[in-house]
């Protein structure tokens, strides 16, 4: 069982069987297609022998789910005004050059002038367009989310989902659950969520039909068929519940899906039972309305869906071998006509278009500038939707998931609170998690207990169970490295926490982020060369990870290298602007070099960033206090000192800027808090004696 993280996805369409279906089985007669041995062939090989199906599959938008930005592709408007992201203070603007296609990032001082500058190719395409077009951009084969989507219904550029609420920027990693949507099968790197060897564009006949090797050799080796051909899948001839799950696989939504025990993201295959896949939960205290891939539980909604004869399902309405965007309202209606001739028929000849009632377009949950159908087939003013509950709670899709003391439950009750930072939910998964964790057989929920327990500041606590999880599997690189982290914290086990590290990068040496913890580690054991090395490899893997420049940067400096350090203490600031800590280091190495102006641009825009960061405000307050300019680094120290009462440095420059501006009861007062955390600090004394004099 592993973690599945949820992001909006663009897919507007539905699956469905294919070709002309061979003789039906007999009534109730189970087939079983899957053979675990076949392997994926790749959609060139199904032209062929499929040519009309082949073409007609390209003009659906399944087809278009995934594809390289080119020229021939672009439809976008590349001259569009810059956005301005208030929050954030970020512009992004989009334009083309030399045949490739950019988004930058940039920001403007008080006199219009660019102060930073980042910018990044577009390289892949989510979404066929029928609604909005995503941006991917590509590092060392891991893909991001791009800020900017291209929203088709209404032409224009605006903040893709999420990020007009919280602006990820170009560190938005797209994770497996996303691609196994938006493509055929990636290969992608072991333990490594969201990097890959190679991505292939698009939705593939495979998706649908399972993996072709076994039907192509039945086939050039002159094979013949009597009745369905069970070298294939063909959904046509699975019962309906195996059916909807092939739909279902891309174009079900819920808050959080995870994986069963051993499942990976792109295990499931046409035929199988998806829930022996994935577990499917909501939480109550969202909405339950319309979402973007939200087709197959609104279609279950349905009377239609309920009582059809013979049983109705997404293939119904929709061939996936023809696009339908163009074909108009008879298109759909046609197949209401089938079962509802009478109703129709009081309606006609003035209106046919069944869906603009009974299936309305409406604006997606999350989803600027952009409607769909929602496939609920109702009376929409008879048939109203169910307020939310607001009950902390998660409720299965599944029945086999809803029992009480359900692993499930608990593991996703811990990762929409994680998700959300919602301490609730994750107080709530834990209590859930303790009652059910005796079943644990892989340790996957002791692991999420033990992650959640470190979040909340909770070390002595995650030991238990994270110890638990490695040793019911050892070779699972995210427990070694969040047991070593709970070792650190607790002061515990000093012995093993190197090893832990080392292990989990033996078995996946791509996880810069378990670099940064042991580099980090190694420098507070005194190693710095050896740090460095880490946090070097960590940026060669990942090089927009601007921590891993910032950590070079600060083990260098410490170690006295400050040509090295200012580079890159630079290179973070280059990708994060704001990061508060690598401009106050690069600040106090530029006062080093008495380069008194630069610094204090440096600490000014740190103080600025992060105005609830005592060290920031401090370092800015105690530059002011060296300028000369006493009263306004009082400002900053008492801010500094409010967030953290016991910052001995700043008390001690607090109390100094006191007693320069002559306010002498606010300096004693001050110095006084200082002797009570420092008794023989000289500073505080004289200025007592000051005082007294």
């Amino acid at each position: 069982m592993s973690v599945l993280n949820r992001y909006g996805c663009v897919l507007l369409v539905v699956l469905a069987a294919c070709g002309s279906p061979p003789d039906e089985p007999e009534s109730g007669t189970a087939l079983t297609f899957t053979n675990l041995e076949a392997a994926y062939t790749g959609d060139a090989v199904c032209f062929d022998c499929h040519q009309e199906e082949w073409v007609g599959f390209q003009e659906h938008g399944m087809a278009r789910s995934f594809y390289a930005m080119t020229p021939e592709v672009a439809v976008e408007d590349f001259m569009a005004a810059p956005l301005h992201h208030a929050s954030s203070g970020f512009y992004y603007r989009v334009y083309a050059h030399e045949g490739e296609f950019f988004q930058e990032e940039y920001r403007l001082d008080d006199n219009d002038t660019k102060v930073h500058r980042l910018t990044r190719r577009m390289d892949y395409v989510v979404g066929s367009g029928n609604a909005a077009r995503t941006y991917l951009t590509e590092s060392n084969g891991r893909l991001y989310e791009m800020p900017l989507t291209w929203y088709s219904q209404v032409e224009k550029w605006d903040f893709s989902p999420g990020y007009e609420v919280y602006n990820k920027r170009f560190d938005r990693l797209v994770p497996d659950r996303c691609m196994a949507c938006h493509n055929s099968f990636p290969e992608s790197t072991p333990w490594v969520e969201g990097k890959y060897v190679q991505v292939p564009q698009g939705i593939s006949c495979e998706r649908c039909h399972g993996p072709g090797s076994e039907h192509v050799d039945f086939r050039l080796a002159g094979g013949t068929l009597d009745g369905p051909d069970l070298s294939i899948v063909n959904p046509a001839h699975l019962e309906r519940d195996l059916q909807m799950d092939v739909c279902q696989q891309c174009h079900l939504q819920t808050t959080v899906s995870v994986l069963r025990d051993g499942r990976g993201p792109f295990d499931y295959r046409p035929s199988q039972r998806l829930e022996d896949h994935l577990a499917f939960f909501t939480a109550q205290d969202v909405s339950t309305g319309l979402d973007v891939i939200s087709h197959a539980e609104r279609l279950a909604l349905s009377a239609c869906f309920a009582a059809s004869v013979p049983a109705m399902t997404c293939t119904t309405c929709h061939n996936p071998h023809e696009g339908f965007r163009d074909q108009g309202p008879d298109y759909f209606s046609e197949t209401c006509r089938s079962c509802h001739e009478a109703p129709l028929a009081a309606h006609e000849p003035d209106w046919t278009d069944c869906a603009s009632c009974h299936m309305p377009r409406k604006a997606a949950d999350g989803t600027p500038h952009a409607s769909f159908t929602d496939h609920w087939i109702r009376v929409p003013e008879r048939d109203v939707e169910s307020p939310a509950s607001i009950s902390k709670a998660m409720t299965s899709y599944y029945a086999r998931d809803a029992a009480a003391g359900s692993r499930m439950q608990a593991a996703a009750t811990l990762v929409h609170g994680l998700q959300q930072a919602d301490v609730e939910y994750v107080e709530l998964g834990l209590m859930l998690g303790r009652n059910s964790t005796s079943d644990d057989i892989t340790g996957e929920l002791h692991y999420l207990m033990g992650h959640a327990l470190l979040e909340l500041g909770r070390a002595e606590e995650a030991v238990a169970p994270l110890e638990v999880a490695l040793a019911r599997n050892a070779a699972v690189p995210e427990r070694l490295n969040a047991l070593a982290l709970a070792y650190e914290q607790t002061e515990s086990m000093a012995d093993s926490i190197a090893p832990l590290y080392r292990r989990a990068l033996n078995l996946a040496p791509e996880l810069a982020e378990v670099r940064l913890n042991y580099g980090r580690f190694l420098e507070r054991q005194g190693g710095a060369a050896a740090a460095v090395e880490q946090y070097r490899l960590a940026g060669r893997e990942r090089p927009w990870l601007s921590d891993a420049h910032y950590n070079e940067g600060t083990a260098l400096l410490r170690d006295g290298d400050f040509a090295a350090a200012e580079t890159a203490l630079n290179t973070a600031l280059s990708l994060q602007p704001d990061h508060a800590d690598a401009l106050g280091n690069l600040g106090m190495l530029l006062l080093t070099e008495n380069r008194e102006s630069e610094a204090g641009e440096l600490f000014a825009r740190a103080a600025r960033s992060s105005p609830n960061n005592p060290i920031a405000l401090s370092n800015f307050g105690s530059w002011l206090f060296n300028q000369g300019r006493y009263a306004e680094s009082i400002v900053y120290l008492r801010q500094a000192v409010a967030i953290e009462p016991e910052y001995l440095d700043a008390l001690v420059n607090l109390a100094l800027a006191y007693a320069r501006e002559d306010q002498m009861s606010q300096a004693r007062e001050t110095a006084q808090r200082v002797l009570q955390l420092d008794p023989q600090n000289s500073v505080a004394r004289t200025i007592i004696e000051l005082t007294d004099s």
